[in-house]
């Protein structure tokens, strides 16, 4: 997630969330022991559902608006990432 001024391109923030693949690291690496990947997946999301994330975030007091990217990125490896899912907004306010 990417928030920048929509007239300088300047990065107001900039927040990143990583998921991997039950019981492997980024590299492939085993993490966790059968018991313990048994009970994770007990624990993940069904498949075909979805969950909502959110990143909160202050901007700087003088900013009036703000252009948003999100993009969510499936990676096979770490080398190999396709987007998914790619979202902007522009985001307007100012005091009352």
């Amino acid at each position: 997630m990417i928030a920048e001024d929509p007239e300088t391109g300047k990065v107001l923030h900039q927040e990143k969330k990583e998921y991997f693949e039950i019981g492997l690291d980024i590299e492939g690496r085993m993490r966790y022991g059968a018991w313990q990947i048994k009970e994770l997946a007990d624990l993940t999301l069904p498949p075909l559902q979805k969950r909502d994330e959110r990143f909160l975030f202050t901007l700087p007091k003088e900013t009036e608006e703000a252009l948003v990217d999100v993009k969510v990125y499936y990676c096979i490896n770490g080398s190999k990432c396709d987007v998914v899912r790619s979202i902007s907004k522009k985001v307007s306010y100012g005091e009352d």
